[in-house]
């Protein structure tokens, strides 16, 4: 029997996900969105309704949830407030043409879009985001809430920290940490560590105001 899921957010991810969820997995059944802007509460949003605000997630029982959000620190806190229902579940989602190596560690609720790779050793932690055709060099490490835009791509040995953003086309040399909370503006080549809370741009990256 296929479970109920919910997907969170009726915007790009998650519309993403309900429109190709049989290119990710054939266990499960979209029962519809959860979404907190007021216009859409009703509507018919991918081929499936907006049922009601995100808190409804709060009385659902056993629900398997999808949070099909990109921004890290908006996606850390609604899952902090989801936290007081231990009843949910949140799979992972691998796209059938994302190529994942043996020997990588995947946490729960991330979204691997297609075209995408991931090289050995590498580790995701809980609900990162890493969309169509990022490349992820060996011991790749990307820390919870992080999100990845089209086209990223990691030299070996990258550690990224939590929630940070990484833009459009964005690479990275080998051995290089970015911390958490950052933002990396597209098409930027990070060439030196990145502190935490940071908005770097450009090639080579550096700070922006």
């Amino acid at each position: 029997m296929k479970k109920e899921l919910y997907i969170i957010g009726a915007g790009s991810v998650g519309g993403h996900i309900a429109l190709n969820i049989d290119e990710y997995s054939d266990k499960f059944n979209i029962v519809g969105f959860l979404d907190d802007d007021p216009e859409k509460i009703g509507t018919e949003q991918f081929g499936f309704k907006v049922i009601d605000k995100v808190d409804k997630a709060l009385d659902l029982k056993t629900a398997a949830v999808v949070v099909g959000i990109a921004f890290p620190k908006i996606k850390r806190l609604l899952l902090k407030k989801l936290a007081s229902n231990s009843s949910l579940s949140y799979p992972t989602l691998i796209h059938e043409k994302a190529w994942v190596s043996k020997s990588v560690k995947i946490g729960g609720g991330c979204i691997i879009y297609p075209g995408t790779t991931i090289n050995f050793r590498s580790e995701l932690q809980d609900f990162v985001v890493i969309n169509a055709n990022c490349s992820l060099g060996h011991h790749t490490k990307v820390g919870r809430y992080s999100s990845f835009a089209p086209g990223v791509c990691t030299g070996g040995h990258t550690t990224i920290e939590e929630a940070v953003d990484m833009g459009i086309g964005v690479s990275t040399l080998q051995d290089i940490r970015i911390g958490r909370e950052s933002t990396i503006g597209g098409q930027s080549m990070v060439i030196h560590p990145v502190e935490a809370k940071s908005a770097v741009a450009g090639v080579p990256a550096k700070t922006i105001e």
